[in-house]
């Protein structure tokens, strides 16, 4: 009875889901639902819950800044212009379309999605991708494979609140996480091979383009990792892979010079990974504090980054709205974000303060080794069910972890992998798949003029298209990296 008590907020998020509900509904119905079942069936005392409070409220306070200077960022960046020109030279300094598309796959998108998050990779890099010849359907299931970076989306909020919420060290949780993701790039690579081999005349070479940037980012991600830390760690292994491309540009003389106007762009990027690498350097000596955190805050130098973009781009008559304007609109398309990440969150929290999540990993441990399989599939349907690794690892990490714990295995390796698959699945999510058709039938369209022929492709068209070669692959890498956890538990 208690194991159902405590599966029920879980239940009612699926359950809600398959009812095509808003994520905010599902959070709040969510969160009440583990309200009610904390008080009826797992009270705890005040002080506890004041404990746990103190313990995960810096936690939810900075994920939430996070997810608002990502979309605060992305906005500025958007009106005015600095994306469109950095995206503008790299397309312009392609020397051909395989190596345009690569860098776009394993370059753009996930340095995109690494400094800001929410899929804003996919509307960088398909437009891209059309301009480049390809269609609206190759553009969308490219640019959806860009997304191997969501663990170190956003300086990586989910990954946090896996570590947080499982009694883990952020360090520990980005490493592995970064070790075990070598499958994803790796499938995602051979996916895009797939998709692009009819157009290749050299398609052996096209193979190793793709493993070769596949390698070099999830290198890149994993050495960051270990150097840097884990906010900053997508960022340098897709700059790795853009900065090795650019060189190959330089030495083949297609390389256009960047010019004041993209170095401007740049800029407020430059300062963000600069930033976070200096803050935590500084601070090393320092105890662990609130002040610490702060300063070594994703979200506190996204904000940094947002003012060095809205003022710096005064210099080139980026857009006439004002910083105020502007944080108004993205706190309007923020809140729906902050509401259903923060209700995962808190819900994941209360899961940890209660004990809801260890009878619930204890009743899940039952199943015995093999949940050690099937957890990573959990987590990755939460991450297709949510959107959001963070809300998947909001819902599920501390009851992933006390699994573990309750069988004995390496509570390090379920969450972290549970992570890999959570945000692997945002690759399947509808709404991601919705955003890349938006992006992609639009500029498909302008370019074909205002009566296209033939007509693009219906959503239901590509969606059909997609969901089954994108499901094929999660459910192969999910299975592989359950299999593996089960071999080293």
């Amino acid at each position: 009875m208690l194991a159902l008590a405590a599966a029920s907020p879980i239940v009612v998020a699926m359950g809600l889901f398959l009812a095509r509900t808003k994520a905010t509904t599902m959070a709040i119905y969510s969160l009440l639902t583990g309200v009610l079942a904390a008080v009826f069936f797992f009270p705890t005392p005040p002080a506890e819950l004041m404990r746990a409070g103190a313990m995960f409220g810096p936690t939810i306070l900075e994920v939430l800044l996070i997810l608002f200077g990502g979309v605060l960022l992305s906005r500025i960046t958007s009106e005015t212009g600095a994306m469109d020109r950095i995206s503008g030279w790299l397309r312009q300094s392609a020397s051909n379309q395989q190596a345009g598309t690569v860098l776009v796959v394993f370059g753009l998108v996930p340095f995109a999605e690494s400094v800001t998050g929410f899929g804003i990779g996919v509307t960088v890099g398909v437009p891209l991708l059309i301009q480049l010849g390809h269609s609206v359907k190759h553009s969308a299931i490219l640019s959806l494979l860009g997304l191997v970076a969501v663990p170190w989306g956003a300086l990586g909020p989910g990954t946090l609140v896996a570590a947080e919420l499982a009694g883990l060290t952020l360090f520990d949780v980005g490493v592995r996480s970064a070790l075990l993701t070598l499958p994803v790039v790796l499938g995602a690579g051979i996916t895009a091979w797939l998709v692009l081999r009819g157009e290749s005349t050299r398609p052996g070479r096209l193979l190793a383009h793709l493993m070769g940037a596949a390698v070099l980012l999830n290198a890149g991600i994993l050495v960051a990792n270990l150097l840097m830390g884990t906010p900053p760690a997508g960022i340098a292994g897709s700059l790795l892979v853009l900065a090795a491309h650019l060189v190959a540009f330089r030495i083949g003389g297609s390389l256009v010079p960047a010019g004041r106007a993209v170095r401007v762009a740049l800029l407020p990027y430059a300062v963000l990974t600069l930033g976070l690498l200096a803050a935590r350097a500084l601070s090393s000596p320092m105890e662990a504090s609130l002040l610490k955190r702060a300063i070594t805050s994703g979200g506190v130098w996204l904000v940094v980054a947002c003012l060095v973009a809205q003022y710096g781009s005064a210099s080139l008559g980026g857009g006439t709205s004002g910083l105020r304007a502007r944080a108004a609109l993205a706190y309007r398309s923020w809140i729906p974000v902050g509401i259903a990440t923060g209700g995962f969150t808190i819900l994941g929290a209360l899961l940890a303060a209660t004990g809801m999540g260890r009878e619930l990993g204890a009743a899940l441990a039952g199943i015995g080794a093999g949940y050690l399989v099937l957890g990573p599939v959990v987590n990755g349907l939460a991450g297709f069910i949510s959107g959001s690794n963070t809300a998947a690892n909001s819902m599920l990490a501390a009851t992933q972890a006390q699994a573990a714990a309750s069988m004995g295995s390496s509570v390090l390796q379920i969450v972290a992998v549970s992570n890999v698959t959570a945000s692997m699945a945002t690759m399947l999510a509808p709404s991601r798949i919705l955003l890349a058709y938006e992006m992609a039938v639009v500029p498909a369209a302008a370019a074909t003029g205002p009566a296209p022929e033939p007509a693009p492709p219906s959503e239901g068209e590509v969606t059909a298209w997609i969901a089954p070669r994108l499901g094929i692959l999660l459910a192969v890498v999910c299975t592989l990296l359950g299999v593996v956890t089960w071999v080293i538990h």
